[in-house]
């Protein structure tokens, strides 16, 4: 079982470029392609400038559903006008909760664990929204880094 060493960072908003949607969280493997493909046609296109590293930002919505507000985006390295589904957005800024999954992207359920257990063990509630940042594709899985970041409720 991999390791999550937890840290606490004070993070900035990073722009994104992104197109949302709702949906269950267990449909998000299957439909998160639809929404990043809108994203590189639109930088392909020249309208949008991206830094190439995938960034999915989750709210629970509001309504109490068990639906999951998802913005799946990419780095942005400009401000830019909408364009099409794809708009101009950032992460959250504040403390955050964070570790690094490495390997198959279907092991993120740990990294999640280690920050709901760090929570626990140190007295810290989240807030929303909870994000990750992909690293650059590798064909070797053990080399696929995500950054799993969930927003702390101020002390």
């Amino acid at each position: 079982m991999p390791v999550y060493p937890v840290s606490v960072a004070s993070v900035g908003a990073r722009p994104i470029a992104v197109v949302r949607a709702r949906m269950r969280p267990t449909e998000i493997p299957k439909r998160f392609v639809t929404y990043l493909d809108q994203v590189y046609a639109a930088a392909r296109s020249g309208r949008i400038a991206v830094d190439g590293l995938n960034v999915f930002v989750y709210r629970d919505a509001a309504d109490g559903s068990g639906l999951l507000d998802v913005e799946f985006g990419v780095g942005a390295t400009a401000p830019f006008a909408t364009t099409g589904n794809v708009v101009y957005s950032a992460t959250p800024a504040g403390e955050a909760a964070t570790t690094t999954h490495w390997g198959d992207y279907a092991g993120l359920g740990g990294a999640y664990d280690a920050l709901k257990s760090w929570c626990a063990e140190h007295g810290r509630r989240f807030a929303s929204p909870k994000w990750e940042v992909y690293g650059h594709w590798s064909d070797n899985s053990s080399e696929r880094r995500t950054d799993v970041f969930m927003l702390l409720e101020p002390r």
